[in-house]
Parts: C-alpha cells; sequence; structure tokens
C-alpha cells in the first residue's frame, strides 16, 4: 500500500515523460478538445517500454514547477475514475492497478496505465537482401520505404547506417532492418523518416501487409555476417542484387582469367545460398542508369546461365502485367524474376513496390500448426523493468503472451522453463507472433545469463533434438587446398554460430573444391538444437561449404 512519504517522494521528482498529476478530472475534460489532449497525452506516457505510465488524482500543480497534494472528495475521486477510463478506452491503454490513499487533505488517486498490446498485423513478408559492396541495397531500400528516389549521392541510404564505421565509408556493416507498409486498399504507406518512432508507429497503425528487409553487409570482411542475415532471419523470400557496371567489368575478368564469362565468386556464393534455403528468391539488377545497352545484356545473359546452372528458370519482369502470373509460380520454387532497376528511376521503383505488394507470405512458413519455435539471434540484458529481452524470426507455430515456453540448450544440454511476459513487433506491444513474424520476447523465470545467441524457443510440450555430434551431406564451394578430417571451420545454422570439428568423411580420404560427401561433424563448446534437413554453412577464411543435415546423433 503506498504511504502519504511515498506520494511526497513522487512529487518531489515531478511530473515526466511516464508521470501526470491532476487535481480532479470532470466531464469537461471529454469534450473535444481538452479530450484529444488528455488521450495524447496519455499514449505518450505509455509509449515506450515498459509501456506503462503513472496517473495521479488530487495533485495541485503550482506553476509547472511543483506540486502538492490538494486531496478531494471520495464522490469527486469516483467521477474522475470513470472520466479517465473513457479516456484510456480511446486511447487502447489499460489501467492494470489502482489505489486510493487517504491523506489529511483529502483522497488521492494513483494508477498505473499499461499500453494494451495490439492484435498482430494482419499479414508479414520478410525479405534477405543480398548484395556485393556498392551493389546499391541500402539505397533501393531507402527509396522503397520512403518512397523517394535516391538523388545520386546516397541520400536514400543514410537512415540504414547507424554504425560509425558505415557512415564513415558508406557501406553496411551489421544486419540493417527496415519495413514497408501497404494499407487495406493497397496503398502504399511511406515513411518520411525512417529513424522517427512516431513515424515507424504511424505506418504499423495504418498498415495491413508489412513488407521487411534485412539489409546484410556485401564486403568479404564481414561474410560472416551477410551468412549469418541469410540463414538466421529464416526469411520467406531473397533478393540478391547485381550492379550492373560492376558485375560486367568483373565477368570479363573472370572470362580473361579462367576463359570463362561468369560471375564474381561474391555473387556466385550469394546465388548458391539463397537457392540452399529452399524458399523463393529473386534477382535485381541495379544502377541500370549507369550501365550501358552491351553491360546490360552480357550482365543479364550470365545470369540467366547461372541460374540454369543451379537448376532455376529465370524469368523477366519488365512491367506490372507481367507481375501476376509470376508470382503465382514463384511459390513453386523453380523460377527466378529477373528485375532491372534503378533507386533514381520513379518508374522501376514503382514495378518492384507493385511486385513486393503481390508477394503472399506463405511459403515455407505456411504450416502455422507445426509447434513454436524461434531462434535467438540477439540478447539484451539489464533493460529497466525486463528481465532479458531476445530478438529473431519465428520458424514455426504461434507464440502468444504470457505462454510458457522452454529455452536452451545450455552447456549441460538441458533448457530452462520461462514464461513470455510481453512480446513487440517493430517496436510495437502485440499479444501474438506468428512463423515468418519479427519478435521481441521478454522472459521471465529463466537465468538471464544462461540465456545466449542461436538457443532456441520451444513449446514446453515439443521434443526437440539437441546434439553436440550429427551427420550432414556437404558440397565445398571455395577452399584453397584440401580438407581433412580434424578440420575446425564455424559452422552456421539458423542463427547458431559454433566452431566444429570434422571427426570423419565417408567414402574419402579428403575433400576438394566441388567435392560432395556425407561427413560427420561435431560442435566443440556446447550442444545446439539442430534437427534433420536444416541447411548449414561451414566457413573459415575463404572456405566455404554447404550442405544439409541428416542425422543426429544423440
Amino acid at each position: 500500500m503506498t504511504t502519504l512519504d511515498e506520494i511526497l517522494n513522487i512529487l518531489k521528482v515531478g511530473e515526466n515523460r511516464n508521470t501526470e498529476f491532476k487535481r480532479k478530472l470532470t466531464r469537461a475534460d471529454l469534450k473535444t478538445d481538452r479530450r484529444q489532449k488528455l488521450v495524447t497525452r496519455i499514449r505518450f506516457m505509455t509509449c515506450e517500454n515498459p509501456f506503462e505510465g503513472v496517473f495521479l488524482i488530487g495533485i495541485e500543480d503550482i506553476g509547472g514547477k511543483e506540486w502538492k497534494i490538494h486531496g478531494i472528495s471520495e464522490s469527486s475521486l469516483k467521477t474522475s475514475e470513470k472520466v479517465l477510463t473513457d479516456l484510456c478506452e480511446e486511447a487502447a491503454i489499460e489501467i492494470v492497478e489502482e489505489e486510493r490513499v487517504e491523506t489529511p487533505k483529502g483522497m488521492v488517486g494513483i494508477y498505473l496505465l499499461k499500453r494494451l498490446a495490439d492484435e498482430e498485423i494482419k499479414e508479414t513478408c520478410s525479405i534477405n537482401v543480398a548484395g556485393r559492396v556498392n551493389s546499391g541495397k541500402s539505397s533501393l531500400i531507402g527509396a522503397l520505404v520512403t518512397g523517394r528516389p535516391d538523388n545520386g549521392s546516397g541520400s536514400a541510404r543514410s537512415f540504414l547506417l547507424t554504425h560509425p564505421q558505415e557512415i564513415t565509408r558508406g557501406q553496411t556493416a551489421d544486419i540493417h532492418l527496415a519495413f514497408m507498409g501497404f494499407g487495406a486498399e493497397g496503398k502504399t504507406i511511406y515513411q518520411d523518416n525512417p529513424l522517427s518512432k512516431e513515424e515507424s508507429a504511424r505506418v504499423l497503425d495504418q498498415s495491413v501487409k508489412i513488407i521487411t528487409f534485412f539489409d546484410a553487409p556485401g564486403h568479404k570482411e564481414y561474410s560472416k555476417t551477410m551468412i549469418r542475415s541469410i540463414l538466421g532471419a529464416d526469411a520467406q523470400y531473397g533478393l540478391v542484387l547485381i550492379p550492373g557496371p560492376e558485375e560486367a567489368h568483373l565477368i570479363r575478368q573472370e572470362e580473361e582469367n579462367f576463359g570463362i564469362p561468369r560471375l564474381d565468386e561474391i555473387t556466385r556464393e550469394h546465388m548458391i545460398l539463397m537457392s540452399s534455403q529452399g524458399a523463393p528468391f529473386i534477382i535485381m539488377i541495379s544502377k541500370i542508369d549507369k550501365t550501358s545497352p552491351e553491360d546490360l545484356e552480357l550482365v543479364m545473359n550470365v545470369v540467366r546461365n547461372s541460374l540454369k546452372e543451379v537448376g532455376r528458370i529465370p524469368v523477366s519482369v519488365r512491367n506490372i502485367e507481367e507481375i501476376s502470373p509470376v508470382v503465382r509460380e514463384l511459390a513453386n520454387d523453380v523460377i527466378v524474376p529477373l528485375i532491372q532497376t534503378s533507386a533514381l528511376d520513379p518508374a522501376s521503383l514503382e514495378l518492384i513496390t507493385q511486385f513486393l505488394k503481390s508477394l503472399p507470405s506463405n511459403s515455407k512458413h505456411s504450416a502455422l500448426t507445426n509447434p513454436a519455435r524461434a531462434y535467438i539471434d540477439k540478447v539484451y540484458r539489464g533493460i529497466k523493468g525486463t528481465n532479458v529481452v531476445v530478438t529473431g524470426t519465428v520458424k514455426s507455430g504461434i507464440f502468444k503472451k504470457g505462454q510458457t515456453v522452454r529455452v536452451g540448450p545450455d552447456t549441460g544440454n538441458q533448457f530452462q522453463e520461462g514464461r513470455l511476459f510481453s512480446m513487440e513487433m517493430f517496436k510495437k506491444r502485440i499479444s501474438t507472433v506468428r512463423a515468418g513474424d519479427l519478435f521481441g520476447f521478454d522472459i521471465k523465470d529463466v537465468d538471464k545469463h544462461v540465456v545466449r545467441r542461436g538457443q532456441i524457443i520451444i513449446d514446453p510440450d515439443e521434443e526437440t533434438e539437441s546434439c553436440k555430434v550429427f551427420e550432414a551431406n556437404i558440397v565445398v564451394t571455395r577452399h584453397p587446398t584440401k580438407i581433412s578430417v580434424g578440420y575446425a571451420p564455424v559452422l552456421q545454422c539458423h542463427t547458431i554460430q559454433q566452431t566444429v570439428i570434422l571427426k570423419k568423411i565417408y567414402d574419402a580420404e579428403f575433400l576438394s573444391v566441388g567435392d560432395f560427401a556425407r561427413v560427420r561433424l561435431e560442435f566443440m563448446s556446447s550442444p545446439e538444437a539442430i534437427t534433420i534437413d536444416d541447411k548449414i554453412v561451414l566457413r573459415e577464411a575463404n572456405t566455404r561449404a554447404i550442405g544439409t543435415i541428416v542425422k543426429i546423433i544423440k
């Protein structure tokens, strides 16, 4: 129970973002102008984590610099409570705690307000964007999200570059997330300033469909981050961006060095990783405003041949009329749309926007009846009012606020049981997330120091297989020498990133580029929650091998 001294301590701190004082509320406060101001204030109080605010009634405001207990009668407090309830209902805010304190001057009411969880967004669609350095990924995403073509000097990409080294170099170094929304009638809802929380909230409130972009770095030195983006985000679609002028130059270099006109190794790797994920992907030729007709024809021909080599059928999308039949076939995972674009050209941006609007959020996430599973990508400890906050993408099933989950495995191959106290999506409180959605979970009742990236969050009833030893079928895509038993690369699978040891190669003594083999691998540090058919990448410096898990050894 709150004491008089505790109220006085609150008054010493004074009004702030999350605290509001009023002498009393009356029916006059429900008139249009006054009502709107109070509703706006209540929403503002609860718009940031932990989405709570404290409203005190019976407090005298002396010039906005000092506050004293005024006290009101019990009947006046009842009227004030009814008015506050009406205001909170309009603001979609819940009064979760209320207390009446009797003081020498009269009654004081104390009310804890909390923002109601929104219903889940009706449709979400996530896209992994890959491309070599300076391919124009950030510029293209920036132009799509804001509806404003780039000015030729990188204006569209500026909001995606947040780290100092990114701003200095104009290149992405980490995974960045951006989104665009579509309204009920299909109208694109643009963001004037994607860095503004208020702008983001407005777009989310008005949208019935959200397209999320994972913009990963393309530079060699950030290759592990690029791989983590493609594997860990578990996106429904992939997008490979190929810059016309630069790729044409590199194709000619490849032909001069090896006698074959082919894509450069970074672009080839992006294409192989995308095609190995079992999700549809799209290829866009960027910077067509700077690409000569001869270079464009060269790039398009080589891209088509490269796609045919990995068993895909390239299909050009040149106008809005060609979108519908291509999208219908996309889910079959055979065709790959080819789109020519420029971040400076409004017409090509409109074509891409219409294409994205038509993408269904089905893909590999269509089975929502599967058990709820999600891999942890990032962990945040020490956020006020939380235990441990984790983020990632839901792999399957549906998670609901308040449900019990298991998190693990830890180094001893054990799982902790906890509770989803709250959940967010795009910094907005929600009650449900489903397969394909990005999430932020505040998990209670678990040891926050044991939670780490790569662990899985699952339904408590699900039997999940975590192990240290497993077997996989792999193909070596890049390696300067030979791979033999004892080789210790870093394995990446979902958000898992851990060194493994090659324990056995079946039917071979060593592996070279292009070789297929079944191998036995062992995690060096701790068990991980992997399953049969999971896709893996083995990485060490410039070495690459990709594969599929085929056996779990308990």
